[in-house]
Parts: C-alpha cells; sequence; structure tokens
C-alpha cells in the first residue's frame, strides 16, 4: 500500500549515480549544497546506484593509469584509449580529460592532474559508502517488469529505466518522490517541445493524419519529467508521480511551498 505523505520540507531525496559524481568528485557548487549545506536531509540511492557508481569509478580509473603510463613515458600525443568501449560516457570522459592534458604546459603539471584524480575518485567510494558515508543505500527487491515497459517508451537507456524504477519503488515505500539527475539528455531533457523546434503552428496549415500517435495524442509537447510520470500514474496512481530535478532546480526551490507530485 502506497504511504501518504504530508506536505512539508523535503526530509530526503534520491540522487543519480551523476550527482553522486558531481559532489565527490567533480565537487560542483549545487551538489556541494545538497550534501553539505543540508545536513539534515537524507540522500537516498538503491544498491543499483552504488553499482553503477562503481562501475564507472572503475572504467575511469583504468583511463587515468593508461593515460598517466604515456605522460611518464613523454608519448600523451601517441595515446589512443585503449580503455574506453562504446559507452558514450566514457568517450565524452576521457575527450575532455585528453584535452585538459594537453593544454597543461609542462608533463609534471599532467602527472599531478592525473594522481589527483586517481586519490578523488579512492576517496569519493570511502565517503559516499564508507562506514560514515553520506548515503543512505536501499534494497529494492526485483524490478516491476509493467513499470519498465511502459518506461521504455519515453526512456531508451535501459539502466535509466531500471532506476527510475527504483525511484518509485522508494517513493511508493514512504520516500519524498524527489529524484535528483543532472542527466539532460535522457531523464530531464532539453526543455523544448516539438512546437518550440518548429517555430510553432502555422494556423490553417496541415490537415490530413497527424505524424505519428504522439502528436495525436500531444504527448510530445510535454517534457520528459512529466511524460515519465504520465507512464508511472498509468501503472499506479497519481501519489506515485516524481518529483524529477537537477540540483540547482532542488536549491533554488522554496521548500516552505512544497509542490504536490
Amino acid at each position: 500500500m502506497t504511504e501518504s505523505r504530508p506536505r512539508g520540507t523535503v526530509n530526503d531525496v534520491f540522487t543519480d549515480t551523476c550527482v553522486l559524481f558531481d559532489y565527490a568528485v567533480e565537487s560542483q557548487p549545487t551538489a556541494i549544497t545538497v550534501f553539505e549545506e543540508r545536513p539534515s536531509l537524507d540522500k537516498v540511492i538503491s544498491q543499483r546506484i552504488q553499482r553503477e557508481f562503481d562501475s564507472v569509478a572503475t572504467r575511469q580509473q583504468d583511463i587515468h593509469r593508461e593515460l598517466l603510463n604515456f605522460v611518464v613515458r613523454e608519448e600523451l600525443d601517441e595515446y589512443e584509449p585503449e580503455s574506453v568501449g562504446s559507452q558514450k560516457n566514457d568517450v565524452r570522459y576521457v575527450v575532455d580529460l585528453y584535452s585538459e592534458l594537453t593544454e597543461l604546459e609542462e608533463d609534471v603539471e599532467a602527472v599531478r592532474r592525473l594522481n589527483e584524480l586517481i586519490n578523488r575518485l579512492e576517496k569519493a567510494r570511502d565517503e559516499l559508502f564508507g562506514p560514515e558515508g553520506r548515503v543512505t543505500i536501499l534494497t529494492v527487491d526485483g524490478v516491476d517488469a509493467q513499470l519498465m515497459g511502459l518506461l521504455r517508451g519515453v526512456i531508451e537507456n535501459e539502466a535509466d529505466v531500471r532506476v527510475l524504477c527504483d525511484v518509485v519503488a522508494w517513493r511508493r515505500n514512504g520516500g519524498s518522490g524527489v529524484f535528483l539527475t543532472e542527466d539532460t539528455e535522457d531523464i530531464l531533457g532539453d526543455g523544448e517541445s516539438r512546437d518550440d523546434e518548429d517555430g510553432g503552428d502555422d494556423e490553417g496549415g496541415g490537415g490530413g493524419l497527424p505524424d505519428s500517435f504522439d502528436d495525436f495524442f500531444g504527448t510530445e509537447d510535454k517534457s520528459v519529467p512529466d511524460r515519465i510520470n504520465d507512464q508511472i500514474v498509468i501503472r499506479y496512481d497519481s501519489e506515485s508521480k516524481l518529483s524529477i530535478l537537477s540540483t540547482g532546480d532542488f536549491i533554488n526551490r522554496k521548500h516552505s511551498k512544497q509542490e504536490s507530485i
């Protein structure tokens, strides 16, 4: 049975993997505010998020150590990423890091930067998940196959679909329903509707059948979070909906006037 949540200040938030990296590795100001300036706010993740963090951190460490070997041998110009697979985030990460290293004037600066990243990731694991870690790790029993099927119509990334199922399970077990993420590509969306991109509807134009059923039902005019919530409501009810926010949007919200989610 779904537990009702009283209106008022948010006591807990579910944090995505990217938010953990923004805080513990990248030291992004909004993530630091959430984790350090809101000590009474419980930061919740599922075991799936922890495994994902560990997996990404391990791949990044492989990249760091591989680049370090090339810098030490003074062969950075000859670097070709052997440890990077097909994951687009890993490719983006190594391209950005390589560009940063090549802009440094001295090899010793590149060595210092890579060692800093290696050490920071090791500390991040302990800070987040250690005995006095900053997150609460929940065990979610199984994945709702029906909800997964519905969410696949909105989200292409299978890992994101499973994470969203974890968030909904937490929400239905009494969580606030506030989900923090910086994933603008798959979850938050770019905030633009088809009308925005096409310059609006031409008066009296068109006619005939819509391009797709999405057009017919108007779902293309909705944000990605709204479309996610539509599927959650179909599976459960309006009380199970999520408030999907970036950390910046969350900290700028007036908690004294909590929205109904």
